[in-house]
Formats: C-alpha cells, sequence, structure tokens
C-alpha cells in the first residue's frame, strides 16, 4: 500500500468514526449501548416509582435481559399501548426513541399517563443490538443462539475477518471470469451488477470481508448467531430461513413479547419503532394475495357441486349467501367461507379498516410536512417476513402502526420534463382504479418510457393491481428507479443516494493479498451507514417526531354510556333502553379484530339490585362498535318498585369502562 493510499483510508476511517461513533462514554454524542439503556431504564424507574416500573421478561440466549418499562398514572386498569423498539436490532434511532418517549412520559407528558398506561420495549433484540458497538463493525442483527450454518462438527466458526485492520467488515471483490459485478461509470468505489441485456460485462466478484477460517472451500459460510427475533413472530412467518428461527415465536425475544401481550388484554394498540413505516401510506399487501382480496375462484370440487363456473370470481359476499344456500345453515359466517376457500392469511388490512388507516395516514403526513421533515428521502423497506407489527394487527387484533424515523436523504434533482407519456409523479397520484381507466395503450406507452415494459405488459400490470399485488406507488417507484440507475450510471439508488449524502459512508477499495483468493481489493460500504444517521442528528430527528405518537395515543376508541331511557309498561313492569357508544377516532375491536376474535368485544353488565329480570340478560356482548360515534342499544325487562336503584356498566377491556346509576322512573337519563 503505497503512503498516500493510507493516508486516504486512515481519512476516511477518522471521518466515519465521527459520524457513527460506537464508544460508550462519549455522551450525547454516540448511541447509546444495551447496558446504557439498562441503567437509564432503571434509573427512571428507581426515580419515579409511582408512575414507573421496570420489568424482566426474561433472558436472551446471550443472557441478556429483555426489559420492558410500565408506565402508569392513577388507574391502574387504563388501557395501554405497548412500543416495540429496535426487534431487529439494527435500528438505534428506535431506541433512542423509545427511551426519550419514556422520559416524556415521566416529564412533560406525565399528564397522558391518566388515561392510558404505556409499556415501552426499548430494545427488542438485546443480543443483536450489542452487535451494532462489536470491534470491527460487521452488520448482522442476529442474536447469540448457536447456529450450524454450513452444517459441519461446529457453530460459528467462520465469520468476516477485519483484514485489512480498519475497523469495518466490509467488502472484497476480485476480478475474475465469472464476476457479475463491475464498477459504477464514473465512479469506481461503488458497485453495480452488470445488466448483460444491455451489453454490461461483469468483471468482479463480491465477497465479504473474511478469509476461509475452516478450510472447507467457502468464506464467511458460518458466523456467529443466531436468529432475527424481529422475523420471529407468528403472522407470515417465514420458514426455512437461516435467521428467520426454527419456528415462529421460537426465540426468547418474540416469545417474552407475545406472552407479555396475551397476560395484558388492556393493550389496545401496539407501535413498533423500527425501519418500516405503515403510517406514510396503507400497506398495499404486495408481499402476496391472501384472505383480502375482492373476489375468489371456488375450488373446482366444490364448484362443480354447487354448479358454479369454478374459472369465475365472486364477491365474497355472494359466496357466504351461496354457502347457505348450499348448507341450508343460516349461521355461515365469512370466515368460515374463507376457510373453506383456503385463502389463506391476510396480507392488507381489512376494507373496513382502511378508511381510518388513511385518515391517520393524511394526518402523518400534514405533520410530518409542519415538522419540515418532509425532504426526499429513500423508501423506508417493506414489512420483513415474521414482522411484530403485522402479528399485532392481524392476529392480536389490534391498531398497529410501525414508525421509521430516518431514512438516507435523496439529494434533489431537477425534474425532467416529460413529453407525452405520464411522469411516475402523476401515476403515483392515480388510484388503482384510475390507472387502469388509462387503458391498455397508455399504460403500455408509459411502461415503455419508464424502461420497465420489457418485465411487465399492460395486461400483467392491470391484472396484478386488480389482485391486490401491486399499487400504482410501487409502479411509479419501479419507474423512478430505473431512472435514477441510468441518472447514476447504473448504481444502486441506495447506495447512490448515501454516497450523496455522505461520501465518508465507503471505504476507498485498497489491494490485499488474499490467502486463497490471491490478489483482491477490500472496501465498499461501512456496516450501519444506512441505518443509522449520524448521532448529532438522532436528538432532533426523534423529538420533531415523537409528538405524533402522542397524537396516535389520542386516537384509541373510548367506550361511553350515552344515554338510558326508562320506561314504566305497567305498575311495576320498567322497560330499559340503553345506549354504548364509541367516543374514540378508532373503532372497537377493529374490524380485523373481529374477523380474529380478539380483543374480547365491550361488555355490558346489570347491577339490578332487588328487581326481578324479566328480559334481557345481566351480561351481554355489544359487538363492534365503530370509530367516532359508533353506537349499540341494549335493552332489559325489570320488575321493580318506583325509585328502585340500577346500575349499568360497559367495559371495554382495551377501551376503557363506564357506569351510570339510575333509578326506575319516567325517562332516564
Amino acid at each position: 500500500m503505497t503512503k498516500m493510499t493510507k493516508l486516504i483510508v486512515l481519512s476516511v476511517i477518522v471521518f466515519s468514526l465521527a459520524l457513527y461513533p460506537v464508544a460508550a462514554d462519549e455522551g450525547d454524542s454516540a448511541y447509546k449501548t444495551p447496558d446504557q439503556i439498562k441503567r437509564i431504564l432503571r434509573d427512571l424507574a428507581d426515580q419515579n416509582k409511582n408512575n414507573a416500573q421496570l420489568l424482566n421478561l426474561g433472558k436472551t440466549v446471550g443472557d441478556r435481559d429483555i426489559l420492558l418499562i410500565e408506565l402508569k398514572g392513577s388507574d391502574a386498569t387504563a388501557p395501554a399501548i405497548l412500543v416495540a423498539a429496535n426487534m431487529e436490532g439494527n435500528c438505534p434511532l428506535a431506541t433512542e426513541a423509545a427511551v426519550e418517549l419514556t422520559e416524556l412520559l415521566l416529564t412533560e407528558w406525565k399528564t397522558d399517563l391518566d388515561t392510558h398506561r404505556w409499556f415501552i420495549m426499548a430494545v427488542g433484540n438485546p443480543d443483536g443490538y450489542a452487535r451494532f458497538f462489536d470491534s470491527p463493525t460487521h452488520a448482522s442483527f442476529v442474536n447469540d443462539r448457536p447456529v450450524n450454518d454450513d452444517k459441519d462438527d461446529a457453530t460459528g466458526e467462520d465469520g468476516p475477518d477485519d483484514l485489512n485492520g480498519d475497523g469495518f467488515i466490509t467488502q472484497m471483490r476480485q476480478l475474475h471470469p465469472e464476476g457479475g459485478w463491475m464498477m459504477v461509470e464514473d465512479n469506481p468505489v461503488l458497485m453495480k451488477k452488470a445488466e448483460t441485456d444491455r451489453g454490461e460485462d461483469g468483471m468482479y466478484r463480491l465477497f465479504e470481508e473474511g478469509i476461509d477460517n475452516d478450510g472447507d472451500g467457502r468464506i464467511n459460510e458460518d458466523g456467529p448467531g443466531g436468529a432475527n427475533p424481529g422475523r420471529n413472530f407468528p403472522h407470515n412467518f417465514r420458514h426455512f430461513t437461516t435467521t428467520n428461527g426454527l419456528w415462529a415465536a421460537s426465540e426468547n425475544e418474540s416469545r417474552a413479547l407475545l406472552r407479555f401481550a396475551f397476560d395484558h388484554p388492556e393493550i389496545a394498540m401496539v407501535l413498533t419503532f423500527g425501519r418500516a413505516n405503515s403510517l406514510r401510506e396503507v400497506p398495499s399487501g404486495s408481499r402476496g394475495v391472501g384472505a383480502t382480496q375482492d373476489s375468489y375462484k371456488v375450488p373446482r370440487w366444490m364448484a362443480r357441486r354447487m354448479g358454479v363456473d369454478p374459472d369465475k370470481k365472486f364477491p365474497l359476499s355472494e359466496l357466504v349467501e351461496m354457502a347457505k344456500e348450499f348448507t341450508g345453515s343460516q349461521d355461515i359466517t365469512e370466515d368460515q367461507v374463507l376457510q373453506w376457500l383456503g385463502a389463506g392469511a391476510a396480507t392488507k388490512p381489512n376494507k373496513k379498516d382502511t378508511p381510518y388507516w388513511e385518515e391517520i395516514t393524511k394526518r402523518y403526513k400534514d405533520f410530518i410536512k409542519e415538522a419540515g421533515l418532509n425532504g426526499k428521502r429513500l423508501d423506508p423497506p417493506d414489512f420483513s417476513s415474521g414482522a411484530v407489527e403485522d402479528w399485532a394487527y392481524y392476529q392480536f387484533g389490534v391498531p398497529s402502526f410501525a414508525v421509521d424515523f430516518w431514512t438516507v436523504p435523496v439529494k434533489e434533482k431537477e425534474e425532467k420534463k416529460e413529453t407525452g407519456a405520464l411522469s411516475p409523479d402523476e401515476i403515483e397520484k392515480m388510484s388503482n382504479e384510475e390507472f387502469i381507466e388509462l387503458g391498455t395503450e397508455k399504460i403500455g406507452e408509459f411502461l415503455e418510457a419508464a424502461g420497465v415494459g420489457a418485465q411487465y405488459t399492460p395486461e400483467m400490470t392491470i391484472q396484478a393491481l386488480q389482485g391486490g399485488m401491486i399499487t400504482t406507488k410501487k409502479i411509479a417507484e419501479m419507474a423512478r428507479k430505473k431512472e435514477k440507475k441510468e441518472e447514476s450510471g447504473g448504481a444502486d439508488e441506495e447506495d447512490q443516494a448515501l454516497y450523496d449524502y455522505n461520501p465518508d459512508a465507503f471505504v476507498i477499495w485498497q489491494e490485499y493479498d488474499h490467502p486463497t483468493l490471491g490478489k483482491v481489493e477490500i472496501g465498499g460500504k461501512i456496516p450501519y451507514a444506512d441505518l443509522a444517521p449520524p448521532p448529532a442528528e438522532a436528538d432532533s430527528l426523534v423529538t420533531k417526531q415523537l409528538p405524533f405518537i402522542r397524537t396516535l395515543a389520542g386516537l384509541l376508541p373510548q367506550v361511553a354510556i350515552e344515554k338510558i331511557e326508562i320506561a314504566q309498561r305497567s305498575r311495576d313492569v320498567w322497560e330499559i333502553n340503553s345506549w354504548v357508544v364509541n367516543e374514540g377516532f378508532l373503532p372497537y375491536p377493529t374490524h380485523q379484530g373481529e374477523r380474529c376474535q380478539r380483543p374480547t368485544p365491550a361488555v355490558v353488565t346489570l347491577d339490578r339490585g332487588s328487581a326481578a329480570l324479566l328480559e334481557g340478560k345481566e351480561r351481554q356482548t355489544v359487538g363492534l362498535l365503530d370509530g367516532s360515534g359508533g353506537s349499540k342499544k341494549v335493552s332489559w325487562l325489570l320488575q321493580a318498585g318506583r325509585g328502585s336503584d340500577i346500575t349499568i356498566s360497559v367495559n371495554g377491556f382495551s377501551a376503557g369502562t363506564a357506569e351510570q346509576t339510575v333509578s326506575l322512573v319516567e325517562g332516564g337519563k
């Protein structure tokens, strides 16, 4: 290595360490380690004994505590909000946000504890997050569970190695006839996959920095750990991977959170702080078609028996009526029909929940704009398989929102004036239906102009839109990615954005004599550079965005008794009608919650004293209460003397309680 090269590499390291410090004692200039977080939470609990309690839900395989802090006011039965932060261990800003939220709720926002309790897990993957502070720095987020990735007699024996001693595990590139990678035009620091259909010829093979420690002919195939708890939850869990776990809830971290949630039916909302974001737009369900389609085909064996066309799709409501007629039972439900159809798991929000979600999305966008955080940035990644936010909505049945606090800013570029075909921005503003109405000719023109027509025909695109597998936003994103690739010489959009934002996030390639590969070059993206902003920016980003988390808490359902009518039907016989109302914005339960039968619906209880019950039930559920004033009527017929007192109460479990006492006289209240 030349003296000049050494100086360049050293300067890169110095700049990078300044941007992404990991030392534990640098105060506000560094992210806090799991041990520091533990001390902070313990101190907050000790200093606020009436309002805070630090709970230990168990141990990780790496013998780290799985901590959750409970914040409460005077009402120990108040509905609660569960915050799960940094479940994948790769998002330091999520942990910082959880800690700051805890501090705010114990100081400036303390009055909020009078109406809601909070359960906050600041580090959902303690083992994985501890790796963020390891030296050398390596982007690995799995816990410490031993996994024999290469199926030999040892575990964790062939992990990465910091060959050039710069403190980072980056990449190695090797000139090779089998290489499928090449340098980006005019920027040799960045690499791109060669596009052979455009005449590009790959030159390099890429490897993670390291050597063949166990002599099996492969490099870094069996590193330390583990499984990622953030991908280990039951809904949409993906089997047969190296990092998701052997089965859903196989990991101590995910299992502890699941057990805690089911032990606390008062949890009314789950918020996930991480890298995904379901507040920017309603999730489209693009991961596949499940039990949330508009219409379905009847299996052929069933279609033959029912005398219907097996190739035709029917609305679910029509299929329910067909099933009632076929079986002779009038109690057939939509859920039963979906089971018969084998529709599988729901993959996009229930249609009846969507209007609420869309309104929250609108308010979030307005909030972000007002906070001055609406600058262009990379889109957050889609939900991972087995994500806690999916489980919380689709199986736990409560409103569930994921929020990210940062992605790499995108350098603003001058908009190109389009002639003829529609622009990606115009497409994104359209609904799926509006895009389809353009017709195959105009859709084809757009796809061709956007450079994605080779992969997608207009007919394929329309079918994907109708089936819920894609949205106009996704189509616009594909077009923009193609456009940006061409503008940047083909660089990956994420790498190009990171380089534009911070060139020092990449180590300049340097030669190295590898023991088995021979001559290689080591360099590339610094681990975590695209996952965490410089710590100096963290506090501002979190402080500006947490007020919307407080806003979300104010949208929760709240049951109340709106009106009681009393009518005397004969001398000692009284008819009582009472209306239970949901005064909150969100429904109780969610419509998806009604499908998965949790949380428990609101229960109305009558304490009739000495009155005789002639009609009605002393305890009855009221079913789903729509948000913003949704109500249900409950009635009784009682026999009692004039002036007798009765008490009507409603318990919403995770939607609060209400109670009213009235005397049996004409009118009510």
